[in-house]
Parts: structure tokens; sequence; C-alpha cells
């Protein structure tokens, strides 16, 4: 049995103007669409990728699978049980949702200026009820401490004492607290120099080692995804239009959105590289989408039946991919 599962996941959102306004101008409510069915599995010790542009949706997915969001459609299921946002809110049902924490983006942004970092760590403690003495409390946060190879002492400082890495692995210290299962990572590299980053990936590889843990990671670098990713699914405009293997979707990728992404990543070869106009262009308004397959309007390999008919789901050996053409590698 799979860890967490989705199916047919959606997330829709009102964007309408306020109903006066709505009245006055003769306006129709309107809707975004952030996520369309999205249907993945995460099995327990994987780091399962989610790659895709801006306003892919993969922060939305990020959301509903931590109990931030719920589901305009579909389930979440954990470890079999469906999973819901208002969960979450119940104190009596806040012990399923230790198992899920989250990693975000900014080190900057995640952590409270205002408390010290005991505090800081021992806030999932406290908010999940699990029982333990402030003795305690204080012994875990000093043994996640030394886990992300940060000191005990250090539980005594306030954020602003530390550098942008140090702050990340405090966040990380934070998730492990409570023992969680599955962490979502939202980007958690990307507001970090490079060689940071690359003791940051280290650190959530020997964790993933050490506890089994398994990650959904979040991110817009390849070469990340390359390093730690063993599945990957590349997500546009809601829709999960490929997944397989890191070393199939590197050698071997299916979707033209897919080629699109690799094309565009920075080589070491890659100097004077010229891209197709078509290629260049933005993702479309998720408020308004376009018929039949959502990429067609950006695809060089579009045709007639692609503008009007949503492409099936073609079966791969190491997972699946949503064209009705191939891309030849």
């Amino acid at each position: 049995m799979s860890l967490m599962e989705l199916r047919a996941v959606s997330r829709h959102f009102d964007v309408s103007s306020p109903w006066l306004l709505r009245k006055l101008r003769r306006e129709p409510r309107r809707s975004l669409t952030a996520v369309q069915r999205v249907s993945l599995q995460l099995e327990k010790g994987e780091t399962y990728a989610l790659v895709g542009e801006s306003g892919s949706g993969k922060s939305t997915i990020a959301s509903l699978m931590v109990g931030l969001l719920a589901p305009s459609e579909g389930e979440i299921l954990l470890d079999g049980t469906p999973l819901t946002a208002t969960a979450a809110s119940s104190s009596s049902s806040l012990k399923p949702q230790s198992r899920l924490q989250m990693v975000f983006q900014s080190p900057y942004a995640s952590l409270n200026p205002r408390w010290r970092v005991q505090a800081i760590i021992e806030e999932p403690l406290r908010a999940y009820g699990l029982g333990m003495s402030a003795e305690a409390r204080r012994a875990r946060v000093a043994e996640v401490l030394e886990q992300v190879g940060l000191s005990a002492e250090d539980a005594h400082k306030f954020p602003h004492e530390f550098s942008g890495g140090q702050r990340q692995r405090i966040s990380i210290a934070r998730v492990l607290a409570s023992e969680p299962e599955l962490i979502v990572c939202d980007e958690p590299t990307s507001a970090l120099d490079v060689s940071v980053q690359a003791q940051v990936l280290n650190l959530l590889t020997e964790l993933q080692r050490e506890l089994q843990l398994t990650y959904l990671f979040i991110t817009h670098d390849l070469a990340v995804v390359r390093q730690i990713a063993h599945r990957v699914g590349v997500l546009y405009l809601g829709e999960l239009v490929e997944e397989q293997s890191v070393e199939m979707l590197f050698t071997n990728p299916q979707h033209p959105y897919t080629h699109m992404l690799l094309a565009a990543a920075p080589r070491m070869d890659g100097f004077g590289r010229e891209f197709e106009e078509r290629s260049a262009t933005e993702i479309p308004d998720p408020i308004h989408r376009p018929s039949g397959c959502a990429f067609h309007p950006r695809c060089p390999l579009a045709v007639a039946e692609c503008r009007t008919e949503v492409p099936p789901s073609k079966t791969l050996e190491t997972g699946y991919h949503r064209c009705r053409r191939v891309c030849a590698g």
C-alpha cells in the first residue's frame, strides 16, 4: 500500500469580483482551476519530484497533501485512509497530521523572528499534543538540532543570528521534531547559494536514509531533480502530463512539454543555443484554459485533434504520459 495517494484530485478557486460589482457589470462568476484531476502515489522511502513552470499547480498540490487546503474534487489517502483539511483543524484528529510536515521555500519567512529556536522547534510538539513533558521537549529539540548539523546550544538563539543555510536546517529540524513519515519540500533550496544548496540536499538525503523518510520534492531545478529524486511528475497547467522514473525522464522523455523543460535547462555546453519561438511562449491563463490538450497552443507537434480532444493517458514501463503523439528523442 502506498503511503499517500491522490485520486483524481482537483482544486478550484473562486476569483469572481464582489457580488455588487458583478451585478452592476453583469459579470458571471469566474473560477480558476489550479489542479485538475491529478492522480499519483507516493511509496514509502522514496523521493517524488514535481516539476513544471510557475503557475503549474505544484505548491497547490503541496498544500493539499499536508491538509492546508481541501480538494474540490477527488480524495487524498494516507495509508488508505481519507485525509481532509477539516481533520487537520480538529484537535482530536491531529495525531495523523503529525505524520505530514512541510519545509517551505524561504528560510527567512518561515521562522518567527521573535521566537527562539527552542520555541520554534517545540511548536509541533505542543500543537500535536504528543504528551511530552517540558524536559522531554528540550531533549527532543537538542536531538533534532544535532541531526541537522547544528548544536544543542543553538536552541537559545534567535533566527537572525543564523545564515540562510542554517535557518533552513532549523526548518528541517522543526519538521523532524514530530517524527513525520512524509515531508513536503516546497523548493527548499531555491533561496540559498549554490554551495549551501548542495549541503542541504545532502542533509535531506542522509536523513531519508537514516529515518526512512518519504519526500515530495517541488523544484524548478532539473539538476536537483536528477540528484535527489526517484520518480518525477511533470505538471502543466494543473495537469500531470507525464510521470516516469528519474532515469527514464532524462534519457527518454515522452511528452513535448517535458522536452521543452529539458531543452530550457542550463547546460555546460549550452552557450548559443536557440529555441523555437513557440516553445518560449508563456503558460496560458488558467481561468481561460485552452480546449482539448492544454499544451496545444505551445506544442510544435499539435494536430487538429489536439485542439478539441483531451489526450488519453498512455502507460509506460515506469509511468505514463498524456499525449496522442510522442516527441522523438
